[in-house]
């Protein structure tokens, strides 16, 4: 009976001693996830759709409540999204509030609220189109990259589809 107690004893001991060190790296996780996040958001912002991209999975999705390539996969139809919006608008702002972030092993979620404040070119309001987004990162050695963005519009109503694409193109 006492070696089965200093074998329970033992492996409690390393319980507690590897708990802090776990803790550590989810901590860590959570804060590299979410300076890619926010970097992401920063480019966005910037209109430095390159920086942005260089977050995006090669064979990412991409969900929005509206967009001419929304459903589509890979990171070229997400740069043909985001080309079409930059090239139709000016003075966008992405601004998030209520952020969390979730590391689950190699897999980190960013979720919250947004506000996305935009100049569509040939009108002269602004217009804020308010929402809640999900992005699903995989850690792709040592680097967080977005496998399945989804936005989805606040309000009961669904937003009217959008063609951001100029006649002729």
């Amino acid at each position: 009976m006492t070696s089965t107690r200093s074998l329970a004893l033992a492996l409690a001991g390393l319980a507690l001693i590897a708990a802090p060190a776990a803790a550590e790296n989810d901590v860590a996780d959570v804060a590299s996830l979410q300076t890619t996040f926010e970097t992401a958001v920063a480019a966005l912002n910037g209109g430095n759709l390159d920086g942005f991209l260089d977050t995006v999975h090669e064979e990412a999705l991409s969900f929005y409540a509206c967009g001419p390539t929304s459903g589509k996969q890979g990171r070229e139809a997400c740069a043909i999204d985001w080309n079409l919006f930059f090239n139709n608008t000016t003075g966008a702002e992405f601004r998030t509030s209520n952020e969390q972030y979730r590391v689950i092993g190699g897999t980190g979620i960013a979720y919250g609220e947004y506000a996305l404040s935009v100049l569509y070119d040939g009108k002269e309001r602004m217009t804020v189109h308010e929402g809640r987004y999900t992005m699903t990162y995989i850690d792709v050695d040592g680097r967080w990259q977005i496998i399945m963005q989804h936005n989805t519009p606040a309000g009961d109503d669904p937003q009217p589809v959008k063609n951001l694409r100029q006649p002729g193109r």
